[in-house]
C-alpha cells in the first residue's frame, strides 16, 4: 500500500517509525500573539485542481526549468573558469597541505561515495536507522539514528543522553557522517552520546501526507513552516523515541536560525522547555557581507511574479536534484557541488581534507522550496532586511530560553554572529549565554567539514552539554 507520496504507507509492523506528535501549543494560537518573527512576502498557493490549472501550471514550470537551468550552467561555467584562474598561481607556488597523524593515507583513492548513509557509519563499525517524524502540517521527515553497538541501557530501559543534530540550507545529515570516525555524528556516539540527525521538509525524497512533489502546495513553505513545525517535530521524535524529557541539540546555520525564530514570542517557545541545551553553529540571523554582493543584489530586485517566471513555483533550480539524483560519477557531482558553492558563498576547502571533499559534496545540494530562497534573497527578503526578525521588538526570548552556546567563523562572511551576540547582552536578559567561540580560521562549514573539528569544537561541545544536561533521570 502507497501514500499520496508514492512511498510505502507506514503500519505498526514497519521497522521505520511514524511518529504522530501533538505540539503542545498549536500553531493557531501561538501565531495569535505579536512576534518579532517577519513573515513571509510570497503569494500563498491556493490551488484549485482543474486540467487548465494543471496545464498552466506544466507550462510554467517548463519555461521556469529551462530559464533557471540555463542560469545555473552560467554560474557553473563562470565559477568554473573562475576556479582555473585562481588556480594558476599554485603551478608555480604550490599550496602545501597539513599532514595528519591520525589520517590513514591508504584510504585516499579507495574511499566509497555514496548517498547511502549507513555506508559511511558501517565502515566505522556503526549503523544508521532511518526513522519518520511526521508534522503538524502533514509532511514526513527523515531522522537519522547513529546505532553503536556499545551503547548499554539503564535500569529505566533507556539509552544514553540523546543529542540532535540538524542542517543548513541545501544541506542534510550527510554533511555530519562523511569524515570517518572524526564526523560529528559518529564521534558524538563514540563519546557516550545516542544520536539523531534530523532532516528538513523535501530532503531525502520524503514526500507529505496529501501532496504528491509535483503539488505546489508541497513546495509552499519557507523557513518560517521549519521554524513552526519542523524543529518542534524533530525535538518530539527524540524525546518520545528516547524516552527524555530534555536533549541536546546542536543545529548549523539555517537550522540554527530557524530554531532561534522556533523559540521566540508568538511562535513555539515551549520548545525551550525541552530542550537542555542549544548549540548553534554560525546561526543565520543576520546577514554578513556577502549578501551585499553581486547574486544577493541581483535576486533582490525580483518580486515574487518575476521570482516565480524564472524559478517556478516548486522546487528551486530542479536541475540540481536530478542531477543529485542520476549524475554517475560522484567525483562529477562533487566538484559541481564545490565549485558553485565555493564561487556563490566564497567558501574553500583550506582547513578541509581534500580527499574527503567529494563525500562531502555527495549530499550538496539537496531540494529547497522556491519561496523558501524567495525568503532568504527575493524582494524585501532575508537579505536586504539584514534580520529574520524585527530589531526593533523589544525582546525575542522569554524566560523559557535554554542555555545557549554558539559558535561561529572568523572567516565566516554569510552570516553577522557579532550583530546576535550584541543583541542577546543587550536585550535578551532571559536567555542565558553559557559559551561562546569564535574560530579565527574557521568558515561557514568548518564546524564538521574541518579535518581540525575535534579539536577545534567537539570536545568544547561535550563540555557544554555535559555543564547542562539533567543529573536527574528525566
Amino acid at each position: 500500500m502507497k501514500g499520496r507520496d508514492g512511498r510505502p504507507a507506514l503500519d505498526e509492523n514497519r521497522t521505520i517509525s511514524e511518529i504522530r506528535l501533538q505540539m503542545s501549543t498549536p500553531p493557531s494560537k501561538s501565531n495569535a500573539c505579536p512576534k518579532p518573527f517577519i513573515e513571509p512576502t510570497h503569494t500563498r498557493t491556493s490551488l484549485t485542481p482543474s486540467l487548465w490549472t494543471k496545464s498552466e501550471l506544466f507550462v510554467g514550470q517548463l519555461i521556469s526549468f529551462l530559464i533557471s537551468s540555463f542560469l545555473l550552467v552560467i554560474v557553473v561555467a563562470w565559477a568554473g573558469i573562475d576556479r582555473l584562474f585562481h588556480s594558476i598561481p599554485r603551478l608555480w607556488r604550490p599550496r602545501t597541505r597539513q599532514k595528519y597523524d591520525w589520517d590513514d593515507a591508504m584510504r585516499k583513492g579507495r574511499e566509497k561515495v555514496s548517498t547511502e548513509v549507513n555506508l559511511y557509519a558501517r565502515e566505522v563499525g556503526l549503523d544508521i536507522e532511518d526513522e519518520t517524524a511526521l508534522t503538524e502540517d502533514g509532511f514526513y521527515l527523515r531522522m537519522h539514528r547513529v546505532i553503536n553497538p556499545n551503547h548499554k541501557v539503564d535500569e529505566n530501559g533507556r539509552g544514553p543522553f540523546p543529542i540532535l543534530i540538524t542542517h543548513g540550507l541545501f544541506q542534510s545529515s550527510g554533511c555530519f557522517i562523511t569524515s570517518e570516525e572524526r564526523s560529528l555524528a559518529f564521534w558524538l556516539s563514540a563519546q557516550g552520546y545516542q544520536v539523531f540527525m534530523g532532516n528538513n521538509r523535501g530532503v531525502f525524497d520524503m514526500g507529505h501526507r496529501e501532496y504528491d512533489q509535483t503539488d505546489p502546495r508541497f513546495w509552499d513553505w519557507t523557513i518560517r513552516e521549519i521554524a513552526l513545525y519542523d524543529v518542534p517535530a524533530m525535538i518530539d521524535h527524540v524525546r518520545q523515541t528516547t524516552g527524555y524529557d530534555k536533549i541536546g541539540l546542536i543545529a548549523h546555520s539555517q537550522s540554527a536560525g530557524a530554531t532561534l525564530i522556533a523559540m521566540s514570542k508568538g511562535m513555539r517557545p515551549e520548545i525551550g522547555d525541552k530542550l537542555s541545551t542549544f548549540i548553534a553553529l554560525a546561526p543565520a540571523v543576520y546577514a554578513g557581507p556577502l549578501t551585499d554582493g553581486w547574486l544577493f543584489r541581483t535576486l533582490g530586485r525580483l518580486n515574487w511574479t518575476w521570482w516565480c517566471r524564472i524559478f517556478g513555483v516548486l522546487d528551486f533550480i530542479p536541475t540540481m536534484t536530478l542531477a543529485y539524483k542520476y549524475l554517475p560519477s560522484a567525483t562529477v557531482f562533487g566538484a559541481f557541488g564545490y565549485t558553485m558553492f565555493a564561487f556563490l558563498f566564497k567558501w574553500t576547502d583550506t582547513n578541509w581534507l581534500v580527499r574527503r571533499k567529494t563525500k562531502q559534496f555527495r549530499f550538496t545540494p539537496t531540494p529547497v522550496s522556491s519561496a523558501s530562497l524567495y525568503w532568504w534573497t527575493g524582494k524585501d527578503g532575508f537579505a536586504q532586511r539584514r534580520c529574520t526578525m524585527d530589531e526593533s521588538f523589544p525582546q525575542w526570548f522569554d524566560e523559557r530560553f535554554p542555555p545557549l552556546a554558539i559558535y561561529y567563523g572568523g572567516k565566516d562572511y554569510l552570516v553577522n554572529v557579532e550583530k546576535l551576540l550584541a543583541r542577546l547582552s543587550t536585550k535578551e536578559k532571559a536567555v542565558k549565554v553559557v559559551r561562546v567561540e569564535k574560530l579565527d580560521l574557521a568558515e561557514h562549514c568548518d564546524f564538521y567539514y574541518a579535518a581540525d573539528a575535534v579539536e577545534w569544537c567537539f570536545s568544547s561541545f561535550v563540555d557544554v552539554i555535559e555543564q547542562t544536561r539533567p543529573r536527574i533521570p528525566t
